[in-house]
């Protein structure tokens, strides 16, 4: 591993356009536009050294980089730039990815140094900070070619002194000792400073050195020469504008003209615009007050429809859950830790009920368990209702395979806890099963209870107290048989068992054709 302060060669390819004011604590290596991104830092778009990950939005860097940047800023946040991310990431909120720096040891790539011919290495990721220490020792400037010891110096070397990029002032050292960046010459040769030097060799307080002398009135006469030929060609210029300025001028005055005829043409028709509406005000104001009643009415009457076209009314609910994947991940990161099922009633005028679920577990439970909790809502028919709530609930993880694997599980309410007391609020603290089913089991890719990123939970008030025993056959009914069709395969299949001798066994329902 190498230090933040003096990273290796190619670590960075240091230029005088793109000095960062953070060290690129990266990998860089050859052809590393057409690696997987998912390996690139976030901060310096290299391949990630000693990935951590940001536990706020779960993406990636070097744990060099992130330093970096949480040393200088307020709090010691840092701002995630992945695309638009924004996510505020603490110092403390960030982990080892242990993990993924496996997947990272034994990425294949070549030495950066490949791309000049100098070195042909190619091997793990894991083995290549060890071949640029042992071979490539030297840092060169990619400007100069110039060798160093370290790149902490190299990078001195690229701000200050690189003569490709820097030189001295022709009137040296009486005009300044610096080094001059080349692109800002022209703007040092009209700065006063320059220009007072200029003055004093005029008068005579100045003098160059007989060994120098010749060398800077060469010097300066290139620069005069320089001079003249950009004062002429900027003279040119200036007189080429202000002939397309004076165009312009007469072509905008004509515009002017033309368009002041037009706006007062068009003010006239504005004012007749708004005599005829004056005209209408005193007719739309009658109409006003019916056409927001009415459409305040239809709004309601769409609101009744919708709501009402998929709300269960039989005290049972079959929840159809999609994208579980990212439901997980948004629970897991904290970003939304659980989901509401739709309402739904006893009866038209029973109790009003939703169901909540906890993907990645809540309380004790977070991490290793699904857990699902049942609350009460207030509804219109709370009044006439009896209170408390008393029913058994069921909850069920439907078995999508067809082989009635259900994850059955119930509970009856607490008849002293105020979840199951008349709602005084919008709904009651909810109770339910918070080790529903264990966590590992549902992340696994074969399990029979996601399918298609999809999953359905039932859940189930026990109004009629339908027997324990015949759950299982209540699963195996087909949804898509109406509810009193359904109840009456129950009540025959309640005769059937109790028909049948004490010895067989009832434990698998007989499966009937509809």
């Amino acid at each position: 591993m190498v230090d933040s302060s003096d990273s290796q060669l190619s670590n960075e390819h240091v230029s005088s356009s793109s000095i960062s004011p953070y060290p690129k604590c990266g990998f860089d290596v050859d052809d590393i536009e057409n690696k997987n991104s998912r390996f690139k830092c976030i901060f310096c778009s290299l391949l990630i050294q000693e990935p951590i990950q940001l536990i706020e939005c779960g993406h990636r860097s070097c744990r060099g980089c992130f330093e970096a940047r949480a040393a200088v800023a307020p709090d010691e946040n840092v701002t995630c730039p992945y695309d638009d991310c924004n996510v505020k990431t603490n110092i403390s909120q960030i982990m080892p990815d242990k993990a993924f720096k496996k997947e990272l040891d034994i990425l294949k790539v070549a030495c950066i140094h490949r791309r000049d011919n100098r070195c042909n290495w190619e091997g793990l990721l894991n083995d290549y900070q060890s071949h640029l220490d042992e071979i490539h020792m030297q840092y060169i400037c990619f400007e100069c070619n110039e060798s160093f010891s370290s790149q902490a110096i190299l990078n001195k070397h690229i701000r200050k002194n690189c003569p490709r990029i820097f030189a001295a002032c022709p009137l040296a050292p009486l005009c300044t000792e610096e080094m001059i960046c080349k692109t800002d010459f022209m703007h040092h040769f009209f700065s006063g400073r320059h220009q007072e030097t200029i003055n004093k060799f005029l008068i005579g307080e100045y003098h160059f050195t007989e060994s120098s002398t010749q060398e800077q009135h060469m010097e300066l006469d290139a620069i005069d020469k320089e001079f003249e030929e950009k004062i002429s060609q900027q003279i040119t210029n200036l007189s080429k504008t202000m002939q397309i300025i004076n165009d312009k001028t007469v072509e905008i005055t004509n515009d002017f003209t033309s368009s002041n005829k037009r706006f007062s043409t068009i003010v006239q028709e504005i004012s007749n615009a708004h005599l005829s509406i004056l005209e209408k005000i005193p007719i739309k104001h009658s109409i006003q007050p019916r056409q927001v009643q009415l459409q305040k009415d239809i709004e309601n009457l769409q609101q009744i429809c919708t709501a009402s076209e998929y709300i269960s009314t039989d005290g049972t609910l079959t929840w159809r859950i999609e994208h579980v994947s990212e439901k997980i991940a948004d629970a897991q990161s904290e970003r939304q830790t659980s989901i509401l099922s739709p309402v739904f009633y006893s009866s038209h005028t029973g109790y009003k009920m939703r169901a909540r679920l906890f993907l990645f577990g809540d309380g004790n439970a977070r991490r290793t368990h699904v857990s699902l909790f049942f609350a009460l809502m207030k509804g219109e028919y709370d009044a006439i209702l009896k209170w408390p709530f008393q029913y058994k609930v069921t909850f069920c993880l439907l078995d999508q395979t067809g082989n009635n694997r259900h994850i059955i599980d119930s509970f009856y309410p607490d008849v002293k806890s105020n979840s199951f007391q008349r709602p005084v609020d919008e709904a009651n603290i909810a109770s339910g099963i918070p080790k529903l089913f264990p966590l590992n089991l549902l992340l696994q890719d074969d399990n029979v209870y996601v399918r298609e990123d999809t999953m359905y939970i039932k859940i189930m008030v026990a109004l009629n107290e339908t027997p324990k025993m015949l759950l299982p056959f209540v699963l195996t009914l087909n949804p898509a048989l109406p509810n009193h069709i359904q109840e009456n395969l129950i009540k025959q299949e309640i005769v059937r068992r109790q028909q049948q001798p004490a010895t067989v066994d009832n434990s698998q329902p007989t499966p009937m054709n509809i």
